[in-house]
């Protein structure tokens, strides 16, 4: 609009509104007749049509670039978050996702090659190289491999990095204790196979160590964890907690695990738990779990769960269990024995009496019974469990359970590593002591 119209606009009484909508009016001609004249410019100077406007043409092209520069974008600001996940991982040597340090997502997860040495300060998920995974509880860490006597060894990648298969060791930061984590659920082998470990109580053959069944005798279930199934004739495990006492008659009562349905819980949830490296050694107020040390004998199965319970109590944050500790049970060392004979040479484990080969007792980790980095299962001392045996009949036998192979000269050859044998809660043997497990939430 010119402004001879604009005059002639007010001169005959146009109101504002009317002079926007002229103008507006105005652009749009404006606007179009541009775009008509690019265009018309464009096909003078040699351009078709067809090369403005086709599948392939100019304006095509032109959109195509701006979705790829969109897309980039996108992918650009993926990339960067995911980076700034994996720095914050390096940095606080853990995956996030509150207690359990993680998810299940490989991207996210670290890996465990990573973690060696290093002391972490919450409960950190990890995996090895094909995917297994596990979880350091806070204050502990991974060992490395190592060659002096009683140290870890990973050989099963052949490169010394920790597998799943190796039985890989932890050890506290502060105390030195060590445990090793025994898998459950379906673990991924180096040559694209897998294997099973169900977590359970087994019978096993005992001239051949074979499973008497292809499954557990009692498989753990959080829902029928209360489900007392007798095996082996006379032993069950009790779910209900108690701290057991030393008496003589018919009120006689063995100590029974801390939380059997939490144990069972954490460990299907996580895929393991761990069970004491060694015997347990220290004094009759603190135990440990280290290498060359004397084994301590000599104590009832009460007081024995009583140190077991007491070696880390429940450790927890905000009300809510981080790890805690107690006396192996019957689940955790049967699951022991099957880890064993599935990832090492022994084969037959179960039926194994390391010290008819040694014939000495010793201190802790000093035999030659050392597999999936599990030292002395099949000999030196047998071990109180939380096992509980039915054999009232008999009056100096119920209700405690001692399973494991012992150095005695004696009756050796009748004690093995999956042999259950019961005694009364007064009994205390010169080669009888006792194994700690954890479990993590």
């Amino acid at each position: 609009m010119n402004l001879k119209e604009f005059k002639q606009v007010k001169s005959k009484g146009g109101d504002k509104k009317t002079m926007k909508t002229k103008i507006k009016q105005e652009k749009g001609i404006t606007l179009i007749a541009l775009v008509v004249t690019i265009v018309v410019l464009l096909i003078l100077a040699g351009v078709s049509v067809n090369a403005l406007f086709g599948n392939s043409g100019i304006i095509e092209k032109a959109k195509e670039a701006q979705n790829a520069m969109t897309k980039a974008k996108e992918n650009d600001e993926k990339q960067i978050g995911e980076l700034t996940n994996w720095l914050d991982n390096q940095v606080n040597g853990t995956t996030g996702g509150g207690t359990t340090g993680g998810d299940d997502n490989q991207s996210t997860t670290p890996k465990i090659s990573t973690l060696v040495g290093t002391v972490v300060d919450k409960n950190t998920k990890a995996e090895d190289a094909y995917g297994n995974k596990i979880i350091i509880p806070k204050g502990f860490k991974i060992l490395s491999h190592g060659t002096a006597a009683g140290s870890a060894t990973y050989m099963y990648s052949g490169d010394s990095v920790p597998a799943v298969q190796d039985g890989i060791v932890i050890e506290n930061g502060t105390d030195g204790n060590q445990f090793v984590w025994v898998p459950v659920g379906t673990i991924k082998n180096k040559n694209n196979t897998t294997n099973t470990i169900t977590l359970g109580r087994y019978e096993f053959d005992s001239n051949t160590g074979a499973l008497k069944s292809n499954t557990p005798a009692q498989v753990a279930s959080v829902e029928n964890c209360t489900q007392e199934v007798v095996i082996s004739n006379s032993c069950k495990e009790l779910s209900v907690f108690r701290a057991g006492n030393t008496a003589t008659d018919s009120t006689a009562q063995n100590a029974t695990a801390r939380n059997l349905k939490e144990f069972i819980s954490t460990t299907l949830s996580n895929g393991g738990y761990y069970i004491a490296r060694f015997e347990a050694s220290g004094t009759a107020s603190k135990i440990t779990s280290k290498y060359n040390q004397k084994v301590l004998v000599d104590i009832t199965q009460p007081n024995a769960a009583k140190l077991a319970r007491e070696m880390y109590e429940e450790v927890k944050e905000n009300n809510e269990l981080v790890y805690a500790s107690d006396l192996v049970n019957s689940y955790a060392w049967d699951t022991a024995i099957v880890f064993i004979q599935t990832y090492s040479v022994k084969t037959d484990y179960a039926s194994h009496n390391e010290s008819n080969t040694t014939k000495a007792f010793t201190a802790t980790g000093k035999n030659n019974d050392k597999y999936c980095n599990i030292f002395d299962m099949s000999g030196n001392a047998s071990e109180w469990t939380t096992e509980y045996s039915t054999d009232s009949y008999i009056i100096n036998s119920p209700p405690c359970v001692i399973r494991g192979g012992c150095y005695n000269p004696a009756n050796g050859s009748g004690h093995y590593t999956s042999s259950r044998s019961g005694s009364n809660p007064t009994s205390s043997y010169s080669n009888t002591g006792l194994r700690p497990l954890l479990y993590v939430k």
